[in-house]
């Protein structure tokens, strides 16, 4: 249950954590017993029943079936928050992560190690082709990144699992990219 990470000769994969979602099952569980209830009992110290009755009871139904499947199709179908491979780097921690980056498309990849945290960095050897490549939260983040002084894909493992460090990744990219693969970078403040 818990965010695991799978090694191989060919592939670093961390996968995403499933006990969020069965949390957010629960929450939706609850959410559609109080809708049910709201649409079906009598409603005796409600300022207005009939409003209650319709936006608490027969909305609330629709919504929490949809909240609760979309958290079983988030367990059915979850892929790997960050994938490092032959073919390049995948970053899907957040919704603003820039994706899939080919190595050909990579020009170098770091360690940042700041106060508490550490990041595993990648800078793209053609950076306006791949910024205009990204979508406008995605280029704002990357713009953030580079403006504070890193590089513009900033990929944080701890995100996703406290079990696996950035040094692990950077590891594994050594050992399938070593030319593309540089010296730890601490900012100094």
């Amino acid at each position: 249950m818990k965010a695991e990470k799978q090694i191989s000769d060919t592939s670093f994969a961390v996968n995403n954590d499933v006990i969020i979602h069965l949390l957010l099952i629960f929450m939706g569980i609850c959410i559609l017993t109080a809708a049910i209830l709201a649409a079906t009992q009598e409603l005796p110290y409600a300022p207005n029943p009939a409003l209650m009755k319709y936006t608490t009871g027969y909305l609330g139904v629709p919504f929490a079936i949809l909240f609760i499947a979309y958290n079983i199709h988030r367990i059915v179908n979850r892929h790997n928050a960050i994938l490092i491979d032959e073919s390049g780097i995948t970053d899907h921690t957040t919704s603003f992560s820039a994706g899939f980056i080919a190595w050909d498309d990579i020009k170098e990849v770091y360690l940042l190690r700041l106060h508490d945290d550490d990041y595993m960095c990648v800078v793209p050897a053609n950076f306006d082709t791949w910024y205009a490549s990204l979508n406008k939260r995605q280029q704002r983040l990357a713009k953030a990144n580079m403006d504070a002084g890193f590089a513009p894909i900033r990929i944080q493992f701890k995100k996703v699992t406290e079990k696996v460090k950035s040094k692990e990744g950077v590891a594994f990219c050594k050992k399938i990219q070593p030319k593309k693969v540089t010296h730890v970078r601490k900012p100094k403040y």
